[in-house]
C-alpha cells in the first residue's frame, strides 16, 4: 500500500480537533502509542530511507516497514507495509537475535478521525511537540490524494510548517542538536 500524507508542526490542536468535532467526523481511536524504530544489519536505513517500527498501541502491537519517500514538495508518499504481532517482547527478542539494532523510541497519544476520504490525526508527540496528519485514503491516486489533503487541511485550518520527516527523524536531529 503506498501511504500519502502531510505531516504539519501546529501550535494549538484544540482548533482542529474543535472543527473536526463540530462537523461530526468518527473518532477511529485515541490513546498512547510507543512506536521503537531498529536498523537492519545487512544495510543502514538512515542511508536507504527506509523504516523498521514496532508499535504498542493499546493490546495491539503492529510491525510495520517503510519504504524510501518518494514524491515531492511538502507531501510524503512511502510503501508501508504491516503485520499484527502477538507479543511487542517477543518480536523485539526476535529482531534483536536476528541481528537488527533498536535506534530509538518515540512515544505519543494520538487521536485519529475519519475525515472525508482522510484520517487526520492529532499528535502529541513526547519532546517534539503537537502535529497533525492527514493521510489520504490508500484507494486514491496521488493526485486525488494530493487533492484530498489540500480540501481538509484547508476546511480544518491544517496550517503551519509541513514536514516530510518521520518522528522518528525529527526525533534524531533533536537529539543531535541537544548533544552538540
Amino acid at each position: 500500500m503506498l501511504e500519502i500524507e502531510i505531516k504539519v508542526k501546529v501550535t494549538d490542536l484544540q482548533p482542529i480537533r474543535d472543527r473536526i468535532l463540530a462537523n461530526g467526523a468518527s473518532l477511529l481511536g485515541e490513546g498512547t502509542e510507543y512506536d521503537a524504530y531498529y536498523n537492519s544489519p545487512m544495510r543502514d536505513f538512515s542511508k536507504t530511507d527506509e523504516a523498521l517500527r514496532l508499535r504498542r498501541a493499546d493490546d495491539c502491537a503492529l510491525l510495520t516497514y517503510k519504504g524510501a519517500k518518494i514524491g515531492s514538495g511538502s507531501y510524503k508518499a512511502r510503501e508501508e507495509l504491516n503485520i499484527r504481532v502477538e507479543s511487542i517482547e517477543t518480536m523485539d527478542a526476535i529482531l534483536e537475535k536476528i541481528g537488527f539494532k533498536k535506534t530509538a523510541a518515540v512515544q505519543k497519544f494520538r487521536e485519529s478521525y475519519r475525515v472525508g476520504r482522510a484520517t487526520v490525526t492529532l499528535d502529541q508527540v513526547e519532546g517534539l511537540g503537537t502535529f497533525a496528519e492527514i493521510e489520504a485514503a490508500g484507494e486514491l491516486s496521488q493526485q486525488e490524494a494530493e487533492r484530498e489533503i489540500e480540501r481538509i487541511a484547508e476546511e480544518y485550518g491544517i496550517e503551519g510548517e509541513r514536514l516530510t520527516l518521520s518522528y522518528l527523524e525529527l526525533f534524531l536531529l533533536k537529539q543531535r542538536s541537544d548533544q552538540s
